[in-house]
């Protein structure tokens, strides 16, 4: 038996009913040997109904993190997220939910899920970033350069605040009603594409995040500056983006002098 698989297993059936009642039932289950099965059908169901709650407060955790992300995919689609490889593999490596579900989410919220996959990352700076190397230089962890169609920043403005300070609960009680717009995405075809706009998300010590508009040279040089970089790979890259030869030296102190980028 693979002891792995069974925690897995066990994990889920305190999230998702449907699967409790599926290693009860006839059918085989991926990823489950008929000896793992019949290990966890000694177990008394109800032993898994103990908390009724539990799957609401991890619906409601996600979406009072990903408020216009919820809004964009629906409630039915976060409660999916449940069932996934990913929540499943956060739960049973003790990983962050946030990040499992920034993971999964992708482009299913077009902008708005990368401005709060975004969010959710600056976070929790230490899961994703490791320390500098000596003379190199990164873009500060308390910074997230992104890029998205044109217009993301606008729908995720109203959005944020058609939901409201609870954000459950406006999308529980206008479920029946006419969904809002849908956010801006990359059309397939060239020709009616909207376009991109960058943006720069900052996160403060209190945990204050501020979201704004910059130059996509900036955000396309920060953007580079994300995986550690030598000083002169950064300067080739702000000629690039732009800046003339002699000046290249210059924007990168700036840069690190406004405490965007950072030297190890």
């Amino acid at each position: 038996m693979n002891p792995r698989a069974i925690q897995r297993a066990v994990v889920r059936m305190l999230y998702d009913p449907d699967f409790v009642a599926a290693i009860h039932g006839a059918r085989a289950l991926p990823g489950l040997s008929e000896a793992e099965r019949a290990l966890l059908r000694r177990v008394d169901p109800r032993a898994f109904a103990t908390d009724p709650f539990r799957r609401a407060r991890a619906v409601q955790a996600i979406v009072e993190e990903f408020p216009c992300s919820a809004a964009a995919v629906g409630l039915a689609r976060v409660e999916a997220f449940l069932a996934t490889r990913e929540f499943l593999a956060c739960l049973g490596d003790g990983g962050s939910m946030g990040l499992a579900f920034a993971t999964w989410l992708e482009d299913q919220a077009a902008g708005a899920g990368r401005i709060e996959a975004a969010m959710a990352r600056l976070r929790r700076p230490m899961a994703e970033s490791p320390p500098l190397v000596a003379g190199t230089l990164r873009c500060a962890v308390t910074l997230a350069p992104i890029v998205v169609p044109a217009g993301s920043l606008a729908w995720y403005e109203a959005t944020r605040a058609w939901l409201g300070a609870t954000p459950l609960h406006t999308l529980a009680e206008r479920a029946d009603q006419a969904p809002r717009a849908a956010p801006p995405r990359r059309s397939p075809v060239r020709s009616r594409d909207p376009g991109e706009e960058q943006l720069l998300i900052e996160i403060s010590a209190s945990g204050e995040m501020s979201l704004g508009t910059a130059s996509e040279a900036l955000v396309r040089l920060l953007r580079h500056a994300q995986r550690a970089r030598t000083r002169r790979e950064l300067e080739r890259e702000a000629v690039v983006r732009g800046a003339a030869a002699d000046e290249a030296a210059g924007v990168i102190d700036d840069l690190l002098a406004q405490g965007l980028l950072v030297a190890g």
